[in-house]
């Protein structure tokens, strides 16, 4: 009989639907009830806020193991229920002002961290919890120093953004890829600049091996196991330690596409003790695409290389992510290519199913 296992998360998709392929029997507790999720698990059930709690959740399955997604990576339930981290290592590893102290003392580099009295201008400013990159900005000059302790700021530095796609036992780690991180694409509708808007995999720099290097030292350091994502800027001053993601990340989509192998079997052996290195076999791509209005869903979305698709008659403001789009290629050209037609395609479907 196969293992089961409950995904918490606010996208609980990509690690459910990974499950699924992987021969284990599946389960989801998330935000989005998207209909390819709904094919992949048994059961699925949605909350609307987010919880304060998962304990009264998680009566309603009766699981073997708990993965968690992003937002619940530090949710309190017991550390021998979860497929993966810790929570309470997990809950310091998100709090990246705690991540940002832990990288000084280890000497790994990264931007510097400023406080209200140190900071030098134009900085960042980013939540100390919580990903996505939506609620980053500039701070130009000490009148847009943010007051709210939810935030931290953090020396602006410029380059490419990219990330590994690791896989540790605790004791060691291979980082599996190197991808680049797309943030902020008008193209696929967003105007927010920092927001993230998908992955390719690969991505070619002559700093790979650094990177790869860094990840391999890091994540045992931080006890980490299973699979776990680190986020980089690169320039040519060479890669510098964004932040670190413990916990399925939204590459798994490129990373399977670009290599053929299941990234939620390679985290369970993972945490097994087995690790494998992953050969790149072609580009995989994978796209968010935007609300550019206010939009109903009237008609199905779903077809191939298409994700996260939402159920006809959902209600989306101006800004919200619609679906994610697929594509696959030998160059990235041609994998981008197949994301393009993706996005005219699913957009001529909503003007057409608005028009009806």
């Amino acid at each position: 009989m196969a293992e089961s296992v409950l995904v918490v998360g606010y996208n609980s998709r990509v690690a459910a639907c990974s499950a699924c392929r992987a021969g284990w029997e599946a389960y989801s507790l998330g935000h989005h009830p998207d209909l390819d999720l709904l094919r992949c698990v048994k059961k699925h059930v949605n909350f609307g806020q987010e919880p304060k709690s998962l304990k009264p959740w998680l009566k309603q399955f009766d699981v073997d193991w708990v993965v968690l997604g992003a937002g619940f990576e530090g949710a309190d339930i017991p550390a021998s229920k979860v497929l993966g981290n810790d929570p309470k290592i997990a809950r310091n590893v998100v709090d990246k002002v705690w991540l940002a102290k832990k990288l000084d003392a280890l000497g790994v580099p990264q931007p510097e961290l400023f406080d209200r009295r140190n900071a030098r201008f134009p900085c960042i400013a980013k939540p100390i919890a919580g990903g996505g990159g939506h609620k980053n900005f500039i701070v130009r000059d000490e009148s847009m120093v943010p007051r709210e302790d939810e935030y931290f700021m953090q020396e602006l530095v410029t380059g490419m953004p990219l990330s590994t796609c690791t896989f540790s036992t605790g004791s060691e780690a291979i980082a599996a890829t190197v991808n680049e991180i797309l943030v902020g694409k008008k193209w696929l509708g967003t105007d927010l600049p920092y927001i993230y808007c998908g992955n390719v995999t690969p991505y070619i720099t002559r700093f790979r091996e650094e990177m790869c290097d860094i990840s391999r030292k890091l994540i045992p350091e931080l006890g980490l196991v299973g699979t776990n994502g680190i986020d980089f800027v690169v320039n040519r001053d060479g890669p510098k330690v964004l932040e670190i993601n413990p916990r399925f990340q939204g590459s798994v989509d490129a990373v399977e596409l670009a290599t053929g192998e299941n990234v939620f079997r390679a985290h369970v052996d993972a945490i097994n003790g087995k690790l494998r290195p992953f050969k790149v076999r072609r580009y995989g791509y994978r796209a968010i695409l935007f609300t550019r209005r206010k939009t109903r869903i009237g008609v199905d979305l779903s077809a191939p290389m298409r994700a996260d698709i939402p159920p006809v008659g959902t209600v989306y403001k101006k800004g919200d992510a619609i679906c994610t789009l697929l594509g696959a290629g030998k160059t990235r050209e041609a994998a981008a290519a197949m994301v393009r037609d993706g996005a005219r395609a699913v957009r001529g479907k909503l003007k057409a199913a608005a028009a009806m």
